[in-house]
Protein backbone atom coordinates (compact mmCIF):
# COMPACT_ATOMS: atom_id res chain seq x y z
CA UNK A 1 0.00 0.00 0.00
CA UNK A 2 1.26 3.44 -0.94
CA UNK A 3 -0.11 6.94 -0.52
CA UNK A 4 -1.44 9.06 -3.34
CA UNK A 5 0.63 12.23 -3.75
CA UNK A 6 -2.51 14.37 -4.12
CA UNK A 7 -5.06 13.14 -1.59
CA UNK A 8 -2.69 11.19 0.72
CA UNK A 9 -5.04 8.16 0.89
CA UNK A 10 -3.70 4.60 0.89
CA UNK A 11 -4.08 2.60 -2.36
CA UNK A 12 -2.60 -0.64 -3.70
CA UNK A 13 0.55 0.06 -5.68
CA UNK A 14 -0.92 -1.47 -8.84
CA UNK A 15 -3.71 1.15 -9.01
CA UNK A 16 -1.42 4.19 -8.67
CA UNK A 17 -0.12 5.81 -11.87
CA UNK A 18 3.37 7.25 -11.92
CA UNK A 19 3.33 10.80 -13.27
CA UNK A 20 5.80 13.65 -13.60
CA UNK A 21 4.85 17.03 -12.14
CA UNK A 22 6.82 19.95 -13.55
CA UNK A 23 7.22 23.06 -11.37
CA UNK A 24 9.64 25.89 -12.22
CA UNK A 25 11.79 23.76 -14.57
CA UNK A 26 12.06 20.96 -12.01
CA UNK A 27 10.44 17.54 -12.40
CA UNK A 28 8.96 15.61 -9.49
CA UNK A 29 7.77 11.99 -9.57
CA UNK A 30 4.23 11.63 -8.18
CA UNK A 31 2.02 8.59 -7.58
CA UNK A 32 -1.59 9.45 -8.46
CA UNK A 33 -4.69 7.41 -7.54
CA UNK A 34 -7.58 6.81 -9.99
CA UNK A 35 -9.86 9.38 -8.32
CA UNK A 36 -7.22 12.13 -8.54
CA UNK A 37 -6.26 11.31 -12.13
CA UNK A 38 -9.30 13.10 -13.54
CA UNK A 39 -8.21 16.30 -11.77
CA UNK A 40 -4.53 15.90 -12.65
CA UNK A 41 -5.19 15.19 -16.35
CA UNK A 42 -6.66 18.67 -16.75
CA UNK A 43 -3.44 20.19 -15.39
CA UNK A 44 -0.84 20.75 -18.17
CA UNK A 45 2.02 20.42 -15.65
CA UNK A 46 1.44 16.65 -15.20
CA UNK A 47 2.66 13.99 -17.65
CA UNK A 48 2.53 10.20 -17.62
CA UNK A 49 5.88 8.58 -16.99
CA UNK A 50 6.43 5.93 -19.65
CA UNK A 51 8.35 2.81 -18.71
CA UNK A 52 10.93 1.71 -21.24
CA UNK A 53 11.19 -2.03 -21.74
CA UNK A 54 14.69 -3.33 -22.23
CA UNK A 55 15.02 -5.76 -25.11
CA UNK A 56 17.56 -8.56 -24.83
Amino acid sequence: MEKCSSCKKQFPESTLKTMVHIIDRKAYIKKICPSCQSIVLNNPNYYYLGDEKKSQ
